[in-house]
């Protein structure tokens, strides 16, 4: 089975962030423009600090009845802190196991010395997945029909 390397060749190894200090604000309107459902929270020497997903900005605002104002939240106050992580050759197995088990959708890849290098999404993993699946049931649809 692919692992985590063979996504982030497909789809590339871009990392949208935001630090813990900037507004809630800003990281909607980042979170839009980049058209992603997660911003990976790092500071300014680019170690992770946090994630912040849709899921954290909703739960925040369903604990707060009231009129917010975004421009008042410190990212650090909504997102979510302790970060798994994985690297380059996990498997794709490896990442359903941990995003099943944690119910989060977003990994992000991080080398040896724990610096982000990319970032999965239970979307990219899935896709791989039935892709592998796919090319399988080719291979053995070929074999079959070849005569062995």
């Amino acid at each position: 089975m692919s692992n985590v390397q063979s996504i982030l060749d497909e789809k590339g190894s871009s990392v949208f962030s935001i630090t813990p200090d900037d507004v809630l604000a800003h990281a909607l309107l980042r979170m839009n423009e980049q058209k992603v459902g997660a911003l990976l929270v790092l500071n300014e020497e680019g170690d992770i600090k946090g994630i912040l997903s849709e899921r954290d900005i909703v739960r925040y605002f369903s604990r707060r009845m009231q009129h917010i104002n975004t421009t008042d939240i410190k990212v650090k106050d909504v997102m979510t802190a302790g970060v798994t992580c994985v690297k380059l050759h996990q498997s794709l197995e490896d990442c359903l196991q941990l995003m099943t088990v944690g119910r989060f959708r977003h990994l992000p890849v991080v080398d040896d010395a724990g610096k982000v290098i990319g970032m999965v999404s239970i979307r990219d993993v899935v896709r791989a997945v039935l892709d592998a699946k796919d090319f399988q049931i080719g291979e053995m649809e070929q074999y079959i029909t070849s005569g062995y």
